[in-house]
């Protein structure tokens, strides 16, 4: 059975269909990683390996992301939320978390791999 949703507008039709599109692919996923984005930032902070967020992100969210594109999206997060002054802080500390990855960026180098 095929079902059709009848709308009342060729607006409302249009609220319709983008509001479906809002809910899937990359509209889906960048609204994924935002909601995620706080608890990332915090396990990153403690030297969890991006490796491992990047396969767990994917378990929770059934999304197929590698570790370029997780590294993209950490970046435009952590931008937009900066311009937005909406940084994150350290639960416990209080501690911007941004700061503290770019603190530590230069004596891990190769801690991703």
């Amino acid at each position: 059975m095929t079902n059709f949703v009848s709308h009342t507008s060729p607006l409302d039709a249009l609220t319709h269909a983008l509001g479906e599109q809002l809910s899937k692919g990359k509209n889906k996923l960048e609204q994924d990683f935002r909601e995620a984005y706080p608890i990332l930032e915090e396990h990153i902070a403690r030297k969890m390996r991006k490796k491992i967020l990047v396969d767990q992100f994917n378990a929770a969210y059934k999304h197929e992301l590698n570790l370029i594109q997780f590294r993209k999206l950490l970046k435009e997060e952590r931008a937009r939320r900066h311009a937005d002054g909406d940084a994150t802080r350290c639960q416990s500390c209080g501690q911007l978390l941004v700061e503290a990855e770019e603190n530590t960026s230069a004596e891990t180098t190769g801690e991703d791999a």
